[in-house]
């Protein structure tokens, strides 16, 4: 039950109450009748009254007995619902039942289920027990992680449950993924974030889900590159692109990859690694190292803001890029260059160590 829920059930009406005694004359008090727009009724003495059972999800959930007709009626009016044309179904808040869970969660799910017509085309619920597998494309998804946690929580809890559920034939699914907008409190979600949790997904064939609404997009600066990361994964699984090597390789949560469409517009799945340390430690940067045909790339973006960057090298050190068939120019500025830094780029080094390019990165100046 929710922590201090006070809710009375009394024939048709609901009762909240403040307090009780616990000694005689025993009563509840600061009792409310009729909330919630229940019916105000009268019942004789001696009628059995109940405390409502509110789930931990809060006070617009209840847990409905199993063991009553109740889950029948309102799936009845969840199916009259359905009918109106879907064909996805999803269970939300489905562990939310009485015990024996084991047997509950799935028997609820039957109950809508079965009024189902026609059946989805798949359906996913919060849990998944025994029974569920016959009618559960997939399932278990946990709930919106901040963005300085995700990668983390994302090792603890959807890709360590990933390989058991493919033992029964199903999946889970790689979210919920909260949309966070940069603020003064977090860096917000930005596109390596995203890149890592869809990526470890399609390693298990999984799916990624978003939740927010369209006023988070709207207000954050990096969104067309964040959706960039999700298109090219959503293709990359619609065309079957990845290989079972390159599955096992993504399996390892450890490792980072990116997606990055060359030079004739086809993806390249490389692995890479974040650069700490960028502009002295400014957590306005993000900035990936990767390597490919001998030379070394880095991938960087600011997480909210239009700025430059400085960087202590001749023109001549770097290709920049935004997309890597269209150069982008770069701009002496007193024996260093400046570069854009707002979107997502890309830099090529020319015949830089690793060690050099971490360097120069390190020693950066972000130039309102």
């Amino acid at each position: 039950m929710a922590e201090g829920c006070r809710v009375l059930k009394v024939g048709t009406e609901l009762i909240s109450y403040e307090n009780f005694t616990t000694v005689p004359p025993y009563k509840f008090t600061g009792c409310k009748r009729g909330i919630d727009n229940t019916t105000v009724n009268s019942l004789p003495k001696g009628s059995f009254i109940g405390i409502l059972d509110v789930s931990e999800f809060g006070a617009t959930s209840v847990y409905i007995n199993q063991k009553t007709s109740l889950q029948d009626e309102i799936a009845e009016k969840i199916a009259a619902i359905y009918d109106a044309g879907f064909q996805f179904f999803y269970f939300d808040g489905s562990e939310g039942v009485n015990p024996p869970c084991g047997i509950n969660v799935a028997l609820a799910q039957y109950r809508v289920f079965k009024r189902l017509n026609p059946q989805p085309l798949f359906a996913e619920g919060a849990a998944k027990t025994h029974f569920s597998w016959h009618m559960l494309s997939g399932g278990n998804a946990f709930d919106v992680f901040s963005p300085e946690v995700l990668k983390e929580e994302t090792k603890k809890w959807p890709a360590e449950e990933a390989p058991r559920m493919r033992q029964d034939f199903t999946r889970i699914n790689f979210g919920w993924l909260g949309y966070w907008v940069p603020s003064e409190t977090t860096i917000g979600t930005q596109p390596d974030m995203l890149e890592y949790v869809t990526s470890v997904a399609a390693a298990w064939d999984c799916p990624i889900s978003i939740h927010s609404n369209l006023e988070a997009f709207e207000a954050h600066p990096r969104t067309p590159d964040n959706l960039e990361v999700v298109r090219r994964w959503e293709e990359v699984r619609a065309k079957h692109w990845l290989t079972e090597e390159q599955k096992n390789e993504l399996k390892n949560t450890e490792q980072e990859h990116h997606l990055l469409l060359n030079e004739q517009n086809q993806f390249e799945l490389v692995p890479y690694e974040q650069i700490s340390g960028a502009a002295g430690n400014s957590k306005e940067i993000r900035a990936f190292i990767f390597q490919r045909k001998g030379e070394y790339y880095v991938v960087y973006w600011h997480i909210s803001g239009n700025k430059k960057l400085q960087l202590q090298l001749k023109p001549s050190d770097i290709t920049l890029y935004k997309r890597l068939d269209e150069e982008e120019p770069v701009n002496d500025s007193n024996g260093n260059i400046l570069i854009p830094l707002n979107d997502r780029r890309y830099i090529r080094t020319n015949k830089l160590t690793k060690e050099e390019i971490l360097a120069v990165l390190s020693n950066a100046k972000i130039i309102d």
